[in-house]
């Protein structure tokens, strides 16, 4: 069985376009058609459908009728995400006809492999790094920290560095929903200004979402005392685009120990007990705000502010007794270590693009 999704909207206003009827038709059988409308922020989806080509037909008042053919739902590829699809007000009663053209889930070109993670409706529900973890050449060390062809790699999101301890990206990326992100960048041979990276780079790049106002909210516990809070909003009108994403990972790992150890000597012998407990306690709160504004088709500005902090508390308590060879305790001692601190990693990033009318042709600063 397969799925598609997607978004209606009007080119002209890039608002969405509620109502507007979806139907599904099996190229070898026209009979066989499911129909659906859009919602209130122009999206649609439709599920189990079985495996065939399929013409995919849009249609509403006041629009301009539309199809798209040669959709193939077939094992290794049954879940498509549209995206945008755009309805030109009606000026004609003829029905314009595309061609859909699949683009791969994974591309390998100039030593980059692209993920094109937003073709895939599944991805909807899933986190950032839940995405990450499913994809060849990635894995993770003991501590949760990525890796990339068993190295560290530098990890970009929209180009930007991150510049975050491994456990404050860990707690940004389960932040970040699967439906938010485009494509995923994997770079053994990185560009020039990050060539000194030895474990490559991982640019995650985030696509502008629905029309209107959506959310998302996570909630996660391990049975080792970690757990994870994780919510996001975006909102998406005609030139306007923002991203919020907010979250707080906390842990409290206990642990103990026990040692004896026993010293005979030909005429005394004595022992010596030790205890130990220690808790640590860590909570990591983070925040990401990214601002999206097109001022026209060519030139647009982007503002981006994220934080992140980590605040722990480690504390250890060691117990010693000595026994002598009739087992009376002689001398009983403690110690306590206790570390705590914190560390925050605020930044802000302005970027101005320029698209010129030849796609080779842009500008950022």
């Amino acid at each position: 069985m397969g799925l598609i999704i997607g978004n209606v909207i009007d080119p002209t206003t890039n608002k969405a376009i509620p109502a507007i009827t979806v139907t599904i038709r099996n190229l070898a059988d026209s009979s066989n058609s499911r129909t659906t409308v859009t919602d209130k922020n122009g999206s649609f989806d439709m599920d189990k459908i079985p495996f065939g080509y399929y013409r995919v037909q849009f249609s509403g008042i006041g629009y301009s009728p539309l199809s798209i053919d040669s959709i193939h739902m077939r094992s290794e590829r049954f879940d498509f995400n549209l995206g945008d699809i755009k309805l030109s007000q009606k000026a004609s009663e003829l029905s314009e006809v595309v061609v859909y053209a699949e683009k791969p889930l994974i591309e390998n070109k100039d030593g980059k492999i692209t993920f094109n993670v937003g073709e895939s409706a599944l991805s909807a529900g899933s986190s950032t790094t839940e995405l990450l973890k499913n994809m060849p050449l990635i894995s993770n060390d003991a501590d949760g920290k990525i890796l990339l062809k068993g190295k560290e790699p530098k990890i970009l999101i929209d180009d930007k560095p991150t510049d975050l301890t491994s456990q404050q990206l860990a707690d940004l990326l389960e932040s970040l929903p699967g439906s938010s992100i485009e494509k995923i960048e994997l770079m053994t041979n990185p560009p020039p200004q990050y060539a000194h990276e030895e474990g490559g780079v991982i640019n995650i790049v985030t696509r502008k979402g629905k029309i209107g106002l959506t959310g998302r909210i996570s909630l996660s516990y391990g049975s080792r005392g970690e757990g994870n809070f994780a919510t996001n909003a975006s909102y998406r009108n005609r030139k306007l685009s923002a991203n919020i994403y907010a979250g707080i990972g906390a842990n409290r790992l206990n642990g103990e120990g026990h040692s004896t150890r026993s010293n005979f000597y030909p005429d005394s012998s004595n022992s010596l007990n030790t205890q130990n407990n220690n808790t640590n306690k860590n909570i990591r709160p983070n925040l990401r705000l990214s601002v999206d504004y097109e001022l026209n088709k060519q030139n647009s500005i982007n503002l981006t502010t994220q934080f992140a902090s980590n605040y722990f508390t480690n504390n250890t308590l060691t117990q010693y007794t000595n026994f002598n060879n009739s087992k009376t305790p002689y001398r009983i001692s403690t110690r306590q270590n206790k570390t705590s601190g914190d560390n925050v990693n605020p930044a802000f990033t302005f970027n101005y693009n320029y698209k010129g009318k030849d796609p080779r042709e842009s500008l950022r600063f």
